[in-house]
């Protein structure tokens, strides 16, 4: 049985999951993205392993022919995670792993622009001058025009 799943076994977990979460981004993940994503592919697929297939007769088997590219295989597994993916504990477990790989797959180092943020979740500010007008949105709405009093 296994205790630490392989990478080999648990990039199609990671290309399953991020197709769902990221509309098709899994397709992307190609042989250089695995080599740079390779910690976190690894941990998605771990935390789903002791999740949803560790201790269960006949995964690891159906689990290595999905890596070997077996089409009733991986669809046998592709059914299984979408199923688990209407749970949404299980949606909060695995996101932030996805996020980890979205990234590596997004790439910014290519864009020409001048202060760039990625936000996943969560309120994205950036100031770059303390003096200039800044609108916040959030729970905590404040606007200001002209300059920001010291509270």
């Amino acid at each position: 049985m296994l205790e630490t799943i392989p990478l080999l076994l648990a990039t199609p977990i990671a290309k399953i999951i991020l197709d769902k979460l990221y509309e098709g981004m899994g397709s992307k993940l190609g042989e250089k993205a695995v080599e740079l994503a390779a910690t976190p592919i690894q941990k998605l697929g771990q935390v789903v392993w002791n999740r949803c297939f560790k201790g269960k007769p006949g995964t690891e088997k159906t689990l290595e022919a999905a890596a070997k590219g077996s089409a009733p295989e991986l669809k046998q597994i592709r059914d299984y995670l979408l199923k688990e993916m209407e749970n949404p504990e299980f949606v909060n477990t695995v996101q932030p792993i996805a996020q980890e790989i979205h990234q590596v797959l997004v790439r910014f180092d290519d864009v020409n622009a001048k202060n760039v943020q990625q936000v996943f979740g969560g309120q994205g500010l950036q100031v770059n001058d303390p003096k200039s007008q800044v609108i916040q949105a959030g729970d905590n709405a404040r606007f200001y025009f002209g300059t920001q009093p010291d509270d």
